[in-house]
């Protein structure tokens, strides 16, 4: 196990060095180093190694300790920069960026919403608007219903933002577009209500958009159990 660790922690400072991040990012991901625990050294480790199969590996065990119950802050770290791999956090070879795995963000998104909490939907809004992949973007919308929070509908108007955002394109993204349906109508249900009117209207424009059937008659169906509520 000694040799396995002191193995990853090597990768992980040749990964730090080439990481371009914001430096408040920096700083919280590099706090961990400091930490005793070693099962979470090895996990941020995995992390910020340059192998994809390595941070898939730390998905698994996050994930894992999650289904246990065994929550902490460090996890929520160790997300946050796996949410953000090939977009805020970039590894660059010859110009290129060598670590853009839009699975891996798509899983840390999955898993933050798990997490739950102020930390995790903040960070779910930030991908909701910074990561280009719809996949990703769609995680994130589900994510955001399932935590539930919607202060002074912070939350409903990035969801919007972006429902709006796929309506006008002439080839929308069907799966998104069904994840924001959805979180909308489980943010109504935990919050008693969307009272915008501008909610109503992204779901009427929905309906009529170019979506696959079950997108268009979801949204339809997400507007009656919103008056219902």
């Amino acid at each position: 196990m000694k040799r396995v660790f002191l193995a990853l922690l090597a990768l992980s400072i040749g990964a730090g060095i080439a990481v371009s991040q914001e430096q408040s990012d920096a700083r919280t991901i590099e706090d961990l180093f400091l930490s005793q625990d070693i099962e979470l050294q090895i996990m941020r480790s995995q992390a910020l190694s340059t192998d994809l199969e390595m941070k898939q590996l730390a998905l698994r065990n996050i994930r894992s300790m999650i289904e246990s119950g065994a929550t902490n802050e460090g996890l929520y770290v160790i997300l946050e920069a796996l949410s953000s791999e090939g977009v805020a956090r970039q590894i660059r070879t010859g110009g290129a960026v060598v670590n853009n795995f839009p699975l891996i963000r798509r899983e840390a998104t999955e898993l933050l919403g798990q997490v739950g909490g102020e930390q995790a939907k903040n960070t779910l809004i930030r991908i909701l608007r910074d990561d280009p992949e719809p996949v990703v973007l769609a995680e994130a919308a589900y994510a955001l219903g399932t935590i539930g929070l919607n202060e002074n509908n912070e939350v409903s108007d990035w969801l919007v933002q972006t429902l709006l955002r796929e309506n006008a394109k002439s080839t929308p993204d069907s799966n998104l577009a069904f994840s924001i349906v959805i979180s909308l109508e489980r943010l109504s249900q935990a919050n008693g209500g969307l009272s915008d009117p501008v909610v109503i209207n992204a779901l009427l424009e929905a309906a009529s958009a170019p979506y696959i059937r079950t997108v268009r008659r979801r949204a339809v169906e997400a507007i009656i159990n919103m008056r219902d509520h």
